[in-house]
């Protein structure tokens, strides 16, 4: 037992060092220097029109909240500030919405939003106004339709560890951001889960034409049961794909990030789609969370139910590795891909116009401090937004509170490829 012990003490430093190097050969010209702090916080907290929840608070202080109370006083708490993780994020003009998953008790709004000129640490405000709490149960990340409409998937589920509660069923949420009103709320029926699952419905992406914005669809993921589900706008209908490329690949796993194994079985994470051509025909570009890979196929084939993808889909090629990665976009002047590389606390990128390999496909940029688990990846016009959360800090070990925790930066994409193999 001592000898298994040391042996696996020893094989976890040499992929420590492994990693390191890789981490070095890769990054080259470091441009970590061009981004800038949009917003970063110590903790969370909250302004619910003028009152404040900046410390835990047993009771809401004046309006109504979601409350998951049974026997456990734990269940009680309204405000437990420790427990508010910011995962997703979007812009729109000058506003930011955050989520916070509700993945622990103690969460008042799970969809909020901060100004875009607020300060350096916002109190998040909920979205879209304080008494409207009740009608969201957990959001992961957001997207935002060139028809200025903000499209969400709601799981419905509080996954507390250990007491997973599925309060109601799975929602597509979308609201009009011109008005800030709900259009439509759509539920996800069981028969596109896999056993009743929602936990792994963590991000959609949307594909529509400015056009033609009654006739979108939405690619949402099932990270936790390998599958990609479709939601047509104009016929009000939902399908699931199965397929082996979005499961986890066992041979990419336990990577670290904040000096912890991770050794998670997540599939398919992100969905980023290329500008169309007259046709509104795209490319699809997707891979498992845990996996060095990227596949590609055409949205015609997401949006027809009966298309066979098993011979539609691409394998892009393998990124190399250490390069599993989280959420990506597309940046549609460059034709570069840019990926949340959670395995080297980076963003990397790939131009899509060259073939896809460990030498196009590179880190440009890497902080061991400030890009420690990039959560959430978003190409906005021309920049490269990222939200940071250190959450397998949060899961294995303890934040610090008295340092800063979370992070949103942003890059010029020209500062990110100028003079690389991305900028083709």
């Amino acid at each position: 037992m001592h000898n298994q012990i040391i042996i696996k003490l020893f094989l976890l430093t040499l992929l420590l060092l492994i990693q390191v190097c890789k981490s070095q050969y890769y990054i080259g010209d470091n441009r970590f220097k061009y981004f800038t702090e949009v917003f970063s916080w110590k903790q969370i907290s909250y302004d619910f029109d003028g009152i404040k929840y900046t410390k835990d608070e047993p009771i809401q202080k004046k309006v109504g909240g979601i409350f998951f109370r049974d026997d456990v006083e734990e269940k009680d708490q309204f405000f437990k500030q420790y427990n508010n993780i910011p995962i997703g994020f979007e812009v729109y003009k000058q506003k930011v919405f955050i989520t916070v998953p509700r993945r622990r008790y103690g969460i008042p709004s799970t969809l909020n939003v901060v100004p875009l000129v607020a300060g350096t640490s916002p109190l998040l405000k909920p979205y879209p106004n304080a008494e409207s709490i009740d009608s969201f149960v957990s959001v992961y990340r957001p997207r935002v339709d060139s028809c200025e409409r903000l499209w969400m998937v709601d799981t419905g589920l509080i996954e507390v560890p250990n007491n997973f509660e599925q309060k109601r069923a799975p929602q597509i949420i979308i609201y009009d951001l011109k008005t800030d009103t709900e259009i439509l709320r759509h539920e996800i029926p069981m028969d596109v889960l896999v056993n009743g699952t929602t936990s792994g419905l963590t991000s959609i992406n949307v594909d529509v034409l400015p056009s033609h914005c009654d006739d979108a669809y939405a690619y949402i993921n099932d990270l936790a049961r390998n599958g990609l589900i479709v939601f047509s706008l104009k016929q009000k209908s939902i399908w699931r794909i199965s397929h082996k490329t979005f499961n986890y690949d066992v041979g990419a796993t336990d990577f670290m990030v904040a000096q912890h194994t991770i050794n998670w079985k997540d599939g398919l994470f992100s969905v980023a789609l290329s500008d169309p051509d007259d046709t509104g025909k795209r490319t699809a570009y997707y891979h498992p969370f845990i996996s060095t890979q990227e596949f590609s196929v055409s949205n015609k084939v997401l949006q027809d139910k009966n298309a066979d993808f098993g011979s539609s889909y691409k394998l892009e090629g393998v990124r190399g590795a250490f390069s599993q990665s989280g959420s990506h976009d597309f940046h549609k002047g460059s034709k570069a891909l840019f990926y949340a590389n959670v395995a080297q606390d980076g963003v990397m990128c790939w131009n899509t116009k060259v073939p896809l390999t460990t030498q196009t496909s590179i880190v440009v940029a890497q902080s061991h401090t400030k890009l420690v688990y990039i959560s959430d990846l978003k190409v906005i016009d021309d920049e490269v937004w990222v939200l940071v959360n250190q959450i397998p800090v949060f899961i294995y070990a303890q934040f610090n509170t008295t340092e800063t925790n979370f992070y949103v930066h942003k890059v010029k994409v020209s500062d990110l490829i100028k003079h690389t193999v991305c900028d083709k």
